[in-house]
């Protein structure tokens, strides 16, 4: 199996804890095709990013977030970013994490390089909505801005397993909530 999907069930299997305190049933597990379904017909829309709901106490996630993984890229640095180099990984995984989000969701990365541990990416607005009601803010974080890419929001990274246990479904929920999101 290619690194991608094992990845992608990795982060299925740690969001289905995060949800429901135990391993199994699965609540998240990973889209078919990684996302790709969307790209071939329009009805398929919904049907982006990574990770997707198998249970419906699961769906206001991935109504909220279109959730892109990435794995691997031992040659991608934080250092690029600020080089402003054509091929900075992180960027261009952003770019797709906001693509496959849409208009209708936000976008979450999580993103873990070769031999390191994984970190979840997420908009300024959802960051801000999040602060209102948890401890977001007492975990490091890396902000990253884009200069000259308007099409982009700044990626605010978190160690993805202090984020899980520092932000709640509740908190998850209430953002979807305050951006008109899961209730659709």
């Amino acid at each position: 199996m290619a690194k991608g999907g094992d990845f992608e069930r990795h982060v299925a299997k740690e969001l289905t804890v995060w949800l429901s305190g135990k391993p199994k049933p699965y609540m998240f597990w990973r889209m078919p095709a990684s996302g790709g379904l969307a790209t071939i017909h329009e009805e398929c829309v919904g049907l982006a990013g990574d990770i997707r709901s198998v249970h419906k106490d699961a769906e206001f996630l991935t109504n909220i977030f279109a959730i892109e993984c990435k794995t691997g890229y031992p040659r991608t640095s934080f250092w690029q970013h600020f080089k402003q180099t054509k091929t900075f990984n992180i960027e261009s995984f952003w770019k797709q994490a906001c693509g496959e989000a849409g208009e209708d969701r936000q976008p979450m990365l999580i993103y873990r390089k070769k031999n390191n541990k994984p970190l979840v990416g997420i908009t300024d607005e959802v960051v801000r909505k999040i602060q209102e009601r948890s401890d977001l803010m007492e975990i490091p974080a890396i902000t990253m801005y884009w200069p000259g890419i308007k099409d982009i929001p700044p990626l605010n990274l978190f160690n993805f397993k202090e984020f899980l246990e520092n932000v709640g479904p509740d908190e998850i929920k209430e953002v979807g909530e305050k951006l008109g999101i899961w209730l659709r």
